[in-house]
């Protein structure tokens, strides 16, 4: 597999594998601090004032999965079936989601009196099929009650090809659900055997045909690229076979190794992680091979069909990025129910509730406020917010729209940054625009996005895009 003519490898060398933040929030959670359950009543309310209330998204984290998967990242509680003490504790779980429902109904649903409309329903996990179907249906049944829902809106929910029933697609396609998210990571016997998750193609393609065959809608995979005993032409392979299932959205997302945050990644075998110019090799490739076939790159790792929500959200300007990856729904309240699950209220603030499911469970159903951190946006931090959610999302940054959003004067604002953003440019990672604002560069610049947007993070060093962040975060390529 040969790199794309003109490529500076070099350059890539000296900007890859740095520890730098994902930004999948602005500031990310590791500046977040501890809420007391006064503060976190607060910044619900900020969401009030002082125009009128965004419509919303809802996420609802199930946290529960059968068996571990060593790349994982996910919060997720690893649960066998057919046990009576485990049963249990999923079913108190439904029931502490079910209560959080209607506790948070009363600051953003129907009751609440504020006319906010549900456009973005995400069920994600762990593995949201774990629960039975009646437990689904429960949970689904309590949201259309409490929240008012549009007739358009977006409603999906995380599967795994392994535990997923046809009685649970079936109940799927009549609760309304249009777009479900498969787990694929890779089709590869040997890759699946080492990280735990084996699937085989054709158990993949069975689901992917009956998912359309029952109207469900579109269908997403997660791929990754950086597993152990990937290769150039392995990851080529499984590329070609997923444009051969024809998945309306595909999100590749680079494998993030991290063991000494996340242990049982140290099951891992490190020796058999490609380097950083295969994983270039792999992405490029990747994208070529998704572009040829029709996909349009949506921004980072993604790609979708030119008729996909996604695709129209970026031609709409409706585009967003978040803990789910590139979603649609730019100015929508997102409101996150469940353990860990963060409510993210955009240019305001965030607030994540109790992260061990176990005792999320118990405040829940206790009357307790489930949040246990948080942090409420500065006027700066929500400037930077804007200018990283413009680079991730449009692969640029133009000062029209930044002035419209928060009224800022891109250029004035960040003078200080000129000299940082001359020096990418000049390493071919950026294009400056006349307008005053820039232009992310293909290749360089798709595979070191978060070197780029280091240099927009307040809370980085001075010379983060070049040297890196102490704290840990995963490699940027």
């Amino acid at each position: 597999m040969s790199m794309p003519e003109g490529l500076d490898l070099a350059t890539f060398d000296r900007y890859a594998g740095l520890s730098l933040p994902r930004h999948v929030a602005y500031p990310m959670p590791t500046w977040w601090r501890t809420l007391e359950p006064r503060e976190a009543d607060e910044l619900r309310k900020l969401t009030l004032v002082p125009r009128r209330p965004r419509d919303l998204s809802l996420y609802l984290h199930i946290p529960f999965c059968e068996k571990l998967c060593l790349f994982c990242a996910c919060n997720r509680s690893i649960v066998a079936k057919g046990g009576e003490g485990g049963a249990r504790m999923v079913e108190q779980y439904v029931e502490a989601l079910i209560s959080e429902l209607h506790r948070r109904a009363g600051e953003f649903g129907e009751a609440s009196g504020t006319g906010r409309v549900l456009r973005q329903i995400h069920w994600g996990g762990g593995t949201p099929t774990y629960l039975d179907r009646g437990q689904i249906e429960r949970i689904a049944t309590t949201v259309a009650e409490l929240y008012p829902i549009a007739e358009d809106a977006e409603i999906a929910i995380e599967i795994d090809p392994r535990v997923t029933s046809d009685e649970q697609l079936r109940l799927l396609g009549e609760l309304g659900f249009n777009r479900v998210s498969l787990g694929v990571q890779d089709f590869d016997p040997k890759v699946q055997e080492h990280v735990r998750r084996v699937q085989p193609l054709e158990m993949v393609r069975r689901m992917v045909d009956r998912v359309r065959e029952l109207g469900v809608g579109s269908v997403n995979f997660d791929l990754i690229y950086g597993l152990p005993y990937q290769t150039e032409e392995g990851v080529s392979h499984m590329v070609d076979q997923t444009i051969g299932l024809r998945p309306d959205r595909i999100a590749f997302y680079h494998y993030a190794q991290i063991p000494d945050r996340i242990a049982h990644q140290r099951g891992i075998n490190h020796e058999a992680l490609p380097d950083s110019r295969r994983k270039l090799a792999m992405f490029l490739d990747a994208t070529e091979r998704f572009e040829d076939a029709g996909y349009r790159f949506i921004g980072l790792d993604h790609f979708a069909l030119p008729d996909e929500m996604l695709s129209r959200a970026l031609e709409t300007g409706n585009i967003n990025r978040s803990f789910q990856g590139m979603t649609t729904g730019a100015e929508l309240d997102l409101v996150g129910v469940g353990c860990s699950a963060i409510s993210v209220f955009p240019r305001t603030a965030y607030i994540q509730n109790q992260h061990d499911q176990k005792a999320y469970a118990s405040m829940v159903l206790s009357g307790e406020e489930p949040a246990t951190r948080g942090l409420r946006l500065s006027e700066d931090d929500a400037i930077r917010q804007a200018v990283l959610m413009e680079l991730y999302c449009h692969n640029a940054i133009r000062p029209e729209r930044l002035q419209s959003s928060c009224g800022v004067d891109y250029a004035a604002y960040f003078a200080g940054a000129r000299r940082d953003l001359e020096r990418l440019a000049d390493d071919g990672l950026i294009r400056l625009d006349d307008d005053g604002g820039l232009t992310v560069e293909h290749p360089l610049g798709r595979v070191l996005m978060r070197n780029i947007a280091a240099v927009f993070d307040g809370y980085l060093q001075p010379e983060a895009a070049w040297k890196g962040q102490p704290q840990t975060f995963s490699a940027s390529a």
